[in-house]
């Protein structure tokens, strides 16, 4: 063998394709007890991706980290943090979210005026359970956008 083999992988700790910087020259496949190599017509059983790069001198390089990005659908209106879940209140016309990936409560996008008690108060991405029980106006895209509603309430 050669010093200069690389294993790249193909799918996460399954299966590596080794070259030799420019050809393929075999793979590494995950086995149920170990991982068997295949290079040219030989075939090798080791229990580890460790002992494959020590006797058989191969690197393993590790995955790229593939970026993920969040993509806002509904980025009309602002939100607090990153956003989660999103989706559309069809009825209303409201973009809803969660603030994180498991969370079950829904917080309505952008400005509204919300009246709780007998005053109005303007909330910056109040939760959806608020819109739907008080009276409330918005969305608004500004804080004044908002309080100017307020005034002719």
């Amino acid at each position: 063998m050669t010093n200069n083999l690389i294993a790249k992988p193909v799918v996460k700790n399954q299966y590596w394709i080794v070259t030799d910087g420019k050809q393929k020259v075999g793979n590494v496949i995950a086995k149920g007890s170990g991982y068997q190599v295949k290079i040219g017509n030989q075939h090798k059983e080791y229990p580890s991706t460790r002992s494959i790069s020590t006797k058989e001198k191969i690197e393993f390089i590790p995955p790229a980290k593939q970026e993920t990005k969040v993509i806002n659908p509904f980025n009309t209106y602002p939100t607090v943090g990153k956003v989660f879940n999103s989706m559309l209140d069809v009825k209303r016309k409201i973009h809803l979210f969660t603030k994180t990936a498991k969370s079950k409560c829904y917080y309505a996008a952008g400005w509204y005026v919300i009246k709780q008690g007998q005053e109005f108060s303007v909330i910056l991405c109040p939760k959806y359970i608020f819109v739907q029980r008080y009276e409330c106006y918005g969305p608004f895209l500004s804080k004044d956008e908002a309080k100017n509603t307020i005034n002719t309430i």
